[in-house]
């Protein structure tokens, strides 16, 4: 047999498994870029949803639930549901109990203080650096969540007031320059998002609140730093106080 006949017979044994390969990694859904990247989506809308209702109360603290009545919820398969709840069950948002199904974390009074308490730290630092550091669009945007806030106050609407409160201290944080604060400080306010839900706040307390943050706002706009730093403590002094008042009855 000559040399190029051996060869042509070598390179058709080693044809037939390259020719498999592609069928055999199109079976595998894991590895399949494509299906990969959707269940990647499809989980991260499963777990921004989720999360939005929790944090809204929608689901409510202390209240069970079941994966399938969660999928017909969200309209999401049982797949990326089930990744979505580990994930919010590494955030301390959920607990499965045997038995039970998956409870929605209450937080406990002495939670809520310990995080108002990180918050009393870094927030004032934050509102001093950012008296020197926002800009002028991010000052016009701060004033424009404030007139937004009023109109919400005026209507009570909790789900509007909550974002805006967010948005605000979102701005005056990120103004400061360390994004590792800012980051720090990001589940910290989301733990206590749910707070705008609870039955005992009324609308004195939304209309309090929003007086506090236009003290914080005045002072930033003055460029001002030890008067934003001290608006942002007492701001937070305020909510700290109230929620002790509202916890003894």
């Amino acid at each position: 047999m000559t040399d190029a006949k051996r060869g042509l017979k070598a390179g058709k044994r080693s044809a037939a498994p390259a020719s498999q390969a592609p069928d055999q990694a199109g079976s595998d859904a894991g590895n399949h870029p494509k299906i990969g990247a959707r269940k990647n989506s499809l989980t991260e809308r499963a777990y921004q949803e989720i999360k939005s209702r929790i944090l809204t109360a929608q689901y409510e603290p202390g209240q069970f639930l079941q994966e399938n009545a969660i999928c017909d919820d969200i309209g999401i398969g049982r797949t990326p549901v089930h990744q979505a709840l580990q994930r919010l069950m590494q955030e301390d948002l959920l607990e499965v109990i045997p038995r039970k199904g998956i409870l929605i974390r209450l937080d406990s009074l002495n939670e809520i203080m310990m995080a108002l308490e990180i918050r009393s730290v870094l927030e004032p630092h934050c509102a001093a650096k950012a008296a020197a550091r926002l800009t002028p669009a991010e000052l016009a945007e701060l004033r424009q969540i404030l007139d937004e806030t009023i109109k919400a106050t005026k209507t009570a609407s909790k789900d509007a007031l909550m974002v805006r409160d967010r948005r605000f201290h979102s701005i005056v944080t990120g103004a400061a320059g360390n994004p590792l604060i800012a980051d720090f400080l990001q589940p910290v306010h989301e733990r206590l998002n749910r707070l705008w839900f609870q039955p005992q706040w009324s609308p004195q307390d939304f209309a309090l609140t929003e007086g506090e943050h236009e003290a914080i706002y005045d002072a930033l706009l003055a460029r001002d730093p030890e008067r934003a730093s001290a608006a942002m403590r007492e701001h937070i002094r305020s909510l700290h106080d109230r929620l002790l008042s509202s916890s003894r009855g």
